[in-house]
């Protein structure tokens, strides 16, 4: 079955949160999806959706991976630092006050520091990525399907980099993110054991 990629709309954040959720909270109920949304989706859908592409079912029209951007990082920062942090933290209040059951696993999601936080100078790697894929629907060649489309699209653009973090044991993630051509830019390291590698890629080539 092929899937169609296209570009992404503000209409996909429910299947996008459905996609974060079977990915990385193992299908669990205890992710809210508003704090998953204000985190990681609503803010490259509202202010880059020419940058985000999905890979949609051919025939339920469901999403079932796609790819968010932010063409320039530190813009990004500003502008979630501003804007939505903010109504992520009331988000939270709220769900306080509702005495919601798994508040200590999404109290991780107002985790938020800049990448100089950390030593990191972006530059050459103005972009940042966000790729995820439903586990059905891996390694089957969509990885590289979104990657390409992002990548010519950055370049249509003038954007000369960009880079993404992944977890520093995520070897699946880092082989398929080396072989095409992403070189490790920084380690993060916590109680002096690696958490979190960043990797880049130039597209002045």
């Amino acid at each position: 079955m092929q899937v169609i990629l296209r570009k992404s709309k503000a209409t996909d954040e429910n299947d996008i949160v459905k996609i974060i959720l079977a990915c990385h909270w193992g299908k669990s109920p205890v992710a809210d999806h508003e704090m998953l949304a204000l985190r990681w989706i609503r803010q490259f859908l509202v202010t880059e959706p020419q940058n985000c592409y999905v890979l949609e079912h051919p025939t339920s029209t469901k999403v079932v991976g796609y790819i968010t951007c932010a063409s320039d990082t530190n813009a990004y920062e500003n502008e979630f630092e501003k804007t939505y942090l903010p109504k992520l933290k009331e988000r939270f209040e709220v769900l306080t006050k509702q005495s919601f059951e798994y508040l200590e696993e999404n109290r991780r999601l107002l985790f938020f520091r800049r990448n100089l936080d950390i030593g990191l100078d972006v530059t050459d790697y103005p972009a940042h990525l966000h790729i995820n894929i439903l586990p059905e629907y891996q390694r089957s060649g969509y990885g590289g399907l979104l990657l390409s489309a992002y990548e010519e699209n950055l370049r249509s653009r003038g954007v000369h980099g960009y880079h993404l973090a992944t977890g520093a044991n995520n070897t699946k993630g880092i082989l398929f993110y080396n072989k095409h051509s992403l070189e490790l830019l920084h380690t993060v390291y916590k109680d002096g054991k690696p958490i979190t590698s960043i990797l880049g890629k130039s597209l002045d080539s």
